[in-house]
């Protein structure tokens, strides 16, 4: 991750009647709606972004627009396939100080999905 913000009503923007960007910074980034992607409502009215570099044909960056950010921390992570099966945008996952298990995100495949 490279950075996060706040992102304020109107800025998300509709183009090509599908594709969703936010201007950061006087550069239009492309979003993805975590809440859309995993069909799950949004549990509060603010939306922060986090900003991701990504190697794609055309540079540039990837926002993720997520309900929250709630820190950052050194785990461990386990192949989900290996130790379950294979499920699609997760990469792997880790257990937690307090015994919940966490569900690490696979952002290269959120992208490939995105741009398909």
């Amino acid at each position: 991750m490279i950075e996060s913000f706040q992102v304020e009503p109107g800025v998300i923007k509709t183009i090509g009647g599908s594709g969703r960007v936010v201007e950061v910074r006087d550069e239009f980034m492309p979003v993805l709606e975590l809440e859309r992607v995993f069909g799950v409502p949004r549990s509060t009215s603010r939306t922060w972004a986090a900003s991701w570099s990504w190697p794609r044909p055309e540079g540039g960056r990837v926002g993720l627009l997520v309900d929250q950010l709630l820190g950052q921390q050194q785990v461990v992570v386990k192949n989900l396939e290996a130790n379950y099966r294979r499920v699609d945008d997760i990469s792997g996952a880790t257990i937690m100080g307090d015994g919940r298990v966490a569900l690490i995100l696979d952002v290269a495949s959120l992208v490939r999905r995105a741009r398909h």
